[in-house]
Formats: structure tokens, C-alpha cells, sequence
């Protein structure tokens, strides 16, 4: 049988850094191939190579049995390769069913662009996804997950010998996933083959056949999926055993007193108004699927959003919007970083001193390069150098940068939406011990999550959201992912 796509020997290398060295990977027709490595292994780069975004050093790609020499996505589009990618791309003016129909749009016979056209068939092909989405709705009023599934519709609305997925779970919640999974195996048993890059192995047991690692550029291991286990594959990814058990709690002091309050605060699709109370020193997560309230409540509690009812208090005192919040010591992780936190083509340096830890050194280099360099170890960004612009880095580390900025800026609330969405394993250990050890000196933490395991290794309090009313508030050491899963998926009207 012939592959649907191969790469032999590819090399590719960048100033200062080898990529990709001598990796050679096959993909067969009807399975899902997994991708495997930590940030910065050399996965993105084989995917730009694999999807014609950049030309290889060395080494030959063949789709279909066909060379790719041409290395543009066009060339690749036309060998029918499709790719869902990290980043959204929306065309947020537009309708569903024009982003939908985006790489394919139904014309007249005079050329022109049938509207009425786009909409039916956008909406047939959104209906035979089992998405829930309507094909005149402007796209740019979507949530970040609805955003995702339109890309993921734009993708399989032509035919595709190659569907690459690139961590296509990170913004999605449980029921949106298990569509996102429907859509992967009906793909699969069509006889396209699909390369799934995700940091979840759960998802790669789930639904991969074979696997693939990289590290540090170099192909390290493959196997059938069937044939290894969850910590197999870990050690082959790190190198090194990786401990992913329930982190240790720190017991809270009952006196430990409330620094950020929220009083009846309603919420977009709310039915009753929220209260709830942070604690210094306390980890609190908030739950629940995407359009739930969960990020909204985030916004209100860090002042990126005023609620139309209620109030917001900071020791006793009414808060007040960004940038005041912040300020006033109120950091805030934003969950699309590259769109709402980051300056892509400026330095590092830049990208960290904008927060109001900048003030004293902005106007100093000496000064600001320094206070780089120590944001840098106390963030554990892997950067050779802070004057890099920061688009250069990997998306963990990216992330990490936001983090280090909070770090900085010494606050006393930390507000996270989605902190490790697109990191990897080991990555994402090292934000949760940084989060437990500002938690430890008194930090007050939120953190917005639709990872279960995540929200179980380190909220002190659980609060599950659904359509904008907290319908339950479980303590930590009570939380489990099939439990909170559970919660929501119950229908609303059972609660």
C-alpha cells in the first residue's frame, strides 16, 4: 500500500539550532499517526516541512506517492494535505459558512460568490459533523472552542488524503472534544490518514495507532499504540521518568484571610448571581464546558471585564478595571496568549516588562536586561537570549513568558485561563510547581481549566460552572476527573 505521506531524511536547521536531523516518518491510509515530543523536539518544524510551509535542508517528501518539490501549502493543498492548526485562523467578519467554505467557495456561473450557496452548504457540511454551529452566524461572536470546530470543518470540507492535527483538544471542553473525536474517526475510516500531534496521551490511546517521538530534533522512538503504555512513552518523550500523580496539597490556615471577593456577580446566561470568595494562599479552579461562564468569571475576578450586576472587592475595597487591576496587584494569564498577551515581533525583554513591574527599569537597558535575565531563570524559560523576539520560541515557552511577566510584578492574585494549554508534560509540571510555591507564600490563585488531572493536582476548591451559574463547589481532595466530567455533563435541569 502506498503511504499517504512519507519524509525521508529530513534536515533542517535554523541559526544557532538544528531542528530536525535526519528524521525519516511514514504515515499509512486510514490511521491516526501520533506526533509525540516535548516543546521545542522539532514537531512544529516537521509539520511545516510535512504541509510545504518550509523547504528542508536535506531529505525528500512524498504525499500519495508523489514528491512534494514544490514547498509551498499550495503545492501541498493540491496533493490534498489539510491542516487544523494550533493557532486559530478566522476570518472573524465573516460568516461560519464563509470561513467554513473558505478554501472552496461555490461561485455563479458568473464568477461571482453565491451567498446563498455558501450558507447551504456550509450548514449541510456542519450538519453531517454533528456540529452544533449555524452557518450564518458571524464568526468572530463565536467562543475560542466554537472558533476551533469551524476550523476543523473548514478543514474536512474537501476531500483530504492528509489531515494534520495540531493540538486540536486545547481549547475545547469534555463534550466538544468527544466531537472533535467522532469527526477524527470518521475521517480515518474514510481512508484518510491523520497526524495527530497533542501533549494528552489519553487522547493518543484513545484514538492513535502508532506513534512517533522526537527529541531534540532527532526521531528517538516509534511504536504501534497497541504495543507500549502510558509511562513508556513518557520516558521515551523526556527522557527521564515523569511523576504524574496528585501533587501535594499544603493545609490552608483557617484564618487565612479573603483577598479577592466577588458579590453577586451575574454572568452571561445566568439564571442567579455568583459569589465567591479567594483566600490568600488558595489554588481555586474554575470548571466547566466552553460558553459555561468559567472564563467570563475569570475576566470579572482580574478586571478584564465588569460585571452588568454585582461587585467585585480587593481587600474589602471596589476594584476597579484593567489597567487599575494590575496595578493594584492583579496578574492575568489570558488563554489565546499570541492574540491577547504576547507582542510576537518585539524582544522578549519587551514582552516582559510591559506589566507594572517595568516602571523602574523600562528606560535603563543595563537595568531591564537584567531584570530579564532573572525573570527568565524565575520563569524557566528555555532563551538563549532575551533580545530574541519572542514569536521565535516554542508555545510553553511562550507561555512561560506571560507567567514570568506575573512574576515580576510581584502580584497578590494570579488569574490563569487555560495556563498550559499547548505544553507539554514536563512543562506543565513546572507551572504547577510554580503556582503551588507562589500559592505556599500567600498568593491568591484562579485558574480556568478544562484539563481534569490539572484541576485535580492543584485546586484547594473546585467551582463548576454551567450556562453562568456555579452549580458546584467541591473541595480538592474530593475531586476526581470522572467525577468533575460528571458534573459537567449532567443536564442543567438535574442539577
Amino acid at each position: 500500500m502506498t503511504a499517504a505521506i512519507s519524509c525521508t531524511g529530513i534536515t533542517k536547521g535554523f541559526p544557532g539550532v538544528l531542528a530536525l536531523d535526519d528524521v525519516s516518518i511514514t504515515v499509512r491510509p486510514g490511521t491516526v499517526h501520533a506526533l509525540l515530543g516535548e516543546n521545542g523536539a522539532g514537531k512544529s518544524t516537521l509539520i511545516r516541512v510535512l504541509t510545504g510551509a518550509e523547504r528542508p535542508d536535506a531529505g525528500t517528501v512524498h504525499i500519495g506517492g508523489t514528491q512534494l518539490r514544490q514547498h509551498t501549502p499550495a503545492a501541498a493543498r493540491r496533493l490534498g494535505v489539510r491542516v487544523l492548526p494550533q493557532e486559530r485562523h478566522i476570518a472573524a467578519d465573516l460568516s461560519v459558512g464563509h470561513n467554513v467554505l473558505l478554501d472552496a467557495v461555490p461561485r455563479t456561473v458568473l464568477g461571482t460568490v453565491s451567498a446563498r450557496q455558501v450558507q447551504r452548504r456550509a450548514q449541510e457540511h456542519l450538519d453531517a459533523l454533528g456540529l452544533d454551529l449555524d452557518a450564518h452566524a458571524r464568526a468572530g461572536d463565536l467562543t475560542a472552542a466554537q472558533q476551533q470546530l469551524v476550523e476543523l470543518a473548514r478543514t474536512t470540507a474537501r476531500p483530504a488524503a492528509v489531515v494534520v492535527l495540531d493540538e486540536p483538544t486545547a481549547s475545547l471542553a469534555g463534550d466538544e472534544v468527544a466531537v472533535l473525536f467522532r469527526v477524527v474517526r470518521q475521517l480515518r475510516d474514510r481512508g484518510s490518514a491523520l497526524l495527530y500531534i497533542s501533549h494528552h496521551l489519553h487522547e493518543v490511546f484513545e484514538l492513535a495507532d502508532r506513534a512517533t517521538v522526537l527529541r531534540n530534533g532527532r526521531l528517538v522512538h516509534e511504536t504501534e499504540v497497541a504495543d507500549t503504555d502510558h509511562d513508556s512513552l513518557l520516558r521515551h518523550v523526556f527522557d527521564r521518568d515523569v511523576a504524574h500523580t496528585r501533587l501535594p496539597r499544603r493545609v490552608l490556615p483557617t484564618d487565612a484571610p479573603v483577598v479577592l471577593a466577588a458579590t453577586s456577580v451575574t454572568l452571561p446566561g445566568s439564571t442567579r448571581p455568583v459569589d465567591v470568595d479567594v483566600r490568600a494562599g488558595e489554588v481555586i479552579a474554575l470548571s466547566g464546558p466552553s460558553g459555561a461562564g468559567a472564563s467570563d468569571l475569570a475576566e470579572v475576578l482580574a478586571g478584564v471585564r465588569v460585571a452588568s450586576q454585582g461587585r467585585v472587592l480587593l481587600d474589602g475595597a471596589p476594584l476597579g478595571a484593567r489597567p487599575a487591576a494590575a496595578r493594584a496587584g492583579i496578574g492575568f494569564v489570558p488563554s489565546d496568549r499570541k492574540r491577547n498577551a504576547l507582542l510576537l515581533e518585539r524582544a522578549i525583554t519587551e514582552n516582559l516588562l510591559v506589566g507594572p513591574a517595568a516602571k523602574d527599569v523600562w528606560h535603563r537597558p543595563f537595568a531591564s536586561r537584567r531584570t530579564a535575565w532573572e525573570a527568565l531563570r524565575a520563569g524557566r524559560v528555555k532563551a538563549d537570549d532575551p533580545g530574541r523576539p519572542v514569536r521565535t520560541l516554542s508555545g510553553g515557552n511562550q507561555q512561560r513568558v506571560v507567567f514570568a511577566r506575573w512574576l515580576l510584578a510581584d502580584c497578590r492574585v494570579l488569574v490563569l485561563d487555560q495556563p498550559t494549554a499547548g505544553v507539554d508534560v514536563g512543562a506543565k509540571f513546572d507551572i504547577y510547581a510554580q503556582l503551588l510555591e507562589l500559592a505556599a507564600d500567600g498568593v491568591a490563585v484562579v485558574v480556568v481549566s478544562s484539563d481534569y488531572e490539572e484541576i485535580c493536582a492543584l485546586a484547594d476548591r473546585v467551582l463548576v460552572l454551567r450556562g453562568g451559574d456555579v452549580v458546584a463547589d467541591v473541595a480538592g481532595d474530593r475531586a476526581t476527573p470522572d467525577g468533575l466530567f460528571a458534573l459537567e455533563s449532567m443536564p442543567l435541569e438535574t442539577r
